[in-house]
């Protein structure tokens, strides 16, 4: 179906008036830089074209789908209720499309493609006049998508979404403004002794106002990007982790941080400076400080970025990679940039104990991250199973729901003791055995 007539068939669905409601989900390619690049050949097309059937092979009869451009899909979901069915819809559709796509070159040479997805979803939940209100929140949804955790985002349609957008940014600046914000960790294990000596802070925002759409922390942190305030955003996580680290070294608590960069935080020339004052603020060595970057990020300005890092790691903190193999992999990074680790994407993690292709990836990642003498961190573990496999193919730390979920910060130190104080008689009965 054309994108046309898919605008004309929610139109006819709004106007129906049998209490049917449309919901509009857009589904991305991850790797869309790649697949608009190489959309005139003929395997990338039947790579496309494989895709669109498993896309329908998860639709009903009723549901309709048109291919917006290489890399987006968008989908009709005829009647849609509620936002639970919407995304139920949308969770489909990923395991659905998500996977190995193998083909074969003109020259008879076969290729497989890792495919992920990210997907933004809007449901009808008050009468609408026009499809553009649907379509607008659907596209507003994929945009945070791509930062979330499961890449999954699902809003309720707004009949004016500029309006709805202002508000937001209201409400962002007034949790800056009155500290509601919060940093929580998620613990990383140190394998193969499974000592946890590094936690990742991820921003929270838990006592959100009743009756308000949640604001998720992929959103939060788009918002401030799109309207200024994503510096004011990068100085409370960075003072209120060297806060948190100052409290636990006075308690004999000796972990690093590792804290997510916004490229527009690599454009900040200041924020190397900011660093420094606050690490002697605070007390607290700058090695304790992890920063994650992301390999998108990364390539948007490689000249400023290697400055920029150096710049970070002269202060004594720590630089990963972030999602290693989705984004703009090259080894030539790896030679340029001064990083100490590579975070192995979720998406190659959740499925390797199944799929052969996946645990060939990781294993080739892993042993990448040691040619260079990096470590390897796999995240988004979340079975004992993967966190064998991981064992067994070298992988140096685990981060994931299968140890532990982030936590506020006041619950950290007792996890710490408990665990690794287990570990720590596990490899003592090991060694009397």
């Amino acid at each position: 179906m054309r994108v046309e007539s898919l605008e004309r068939h929610v139109l006819e669905r709004l106007k129906a008036g049998d209490g049917r409601r449309p919901a509009l989900i857009s589904i991305g390619l991850a790797r869309g830089d790649r697949m608009r690049a190489l959309s005139r050949r003929p395997d990338t097309m039947a790579l496309l074209a494989t895709l669109l059937d498993r896309v329908e092979e998860t639709l009903r009869p009723e549901d309709r789908y048109a291919v917006v451009s290489v890399d987006e899909i968008w989908v009709v979901i005829d009647d849609a209720p509620g936002e639970s069915i919407v995304r139920l819809a949308a969770s489909a559709l990923r395991s659905g499309v998500e996977g190995f796509y193998p083909g074969r070159h003109d020259d008879g040479t076969e290729w497989s493609v890792p495919v992920r997805v990210s997907i933004g979803g809007a449901w009808v939940d008050r009468p609408l006049r026009s499809p553009t209100d649907l379509i607008l929140s659907a596209g507003r949804a994929f945009a945070e998508a791509r930062g979330a955790e499961d890449r999954i985002v699902i809003l309720p349609a707004s009949d004016d979404p500029h309006q709805s957008r202002a508000r937001l940014e209201g409400r962002v600046r007034a949790a800056l403004a009155s500290n509601e914000l919060e940093l929580w960790y998620q613990p990383q294990v140190h394998m193969p002794e499974r000592h946890c000596g590094a936690v990742e802070g991820l921003i929270r925002w838990p006592n959100q106002a009743p009756g308000l759409p949640n604001v998720n922390p992929a959103m939060l942190v788009e918002v401030c990007e799109e309207s200024g305030q994503i510096g004011e955003l990068t100085r409370f996580i960075l003072n209120t982790a060297l806060r948190n680290l100052m409290t636990w070294q006075s308690l004999g608590i000796e972990v690093q941080v590792s804290l997510n960069l916004s490229a527009r935080t690599l454009e900040d020339t200041n924020f190397p400076t900011q660093v420094a004052q606050a690490c002697e603020t605070w007390g607290v060595d700058a090695s304790r400080l992890l920063f994650e970057l992301t390999e998108s990020s990364i390539a948007r300005n490689e000249k400023t970025t290697i400055e920029f890092m150096h710049r970070l790691r002269a202060l004594g903190c720590e630089l990963a990679i972030d999602d290693f193999g989705t984004g703009y992999s090259s080894f030539a990074y790896l030679r340029s940039f001064p990083v100490n680790e590579l975070k192995i994407d979720r998406a190659f993690i959740k499925d390797m104990t199944q799929q052969v292709g996946d645990r060939r990836i990781v294993k080739a990642l892993i042993e990448v991250a040691h040619a260079f003498g990096l470590r390897a961190l796999a995240e988004g573990v979340e079975d004992a199973d993967a966190a064998a496999l991981l064992g067994t193919l070298g992988i140096d730390a685990i981060q994931g729901w299968y140890f532990a979920k982030a936590m506020p910060a006041a619950e950290l130190p007792a996890w710490l003791a408990r665990f690794n104080a287990q570990g720590l008689r596990a490899a003592e009965t090991l060694g009397t055995a």
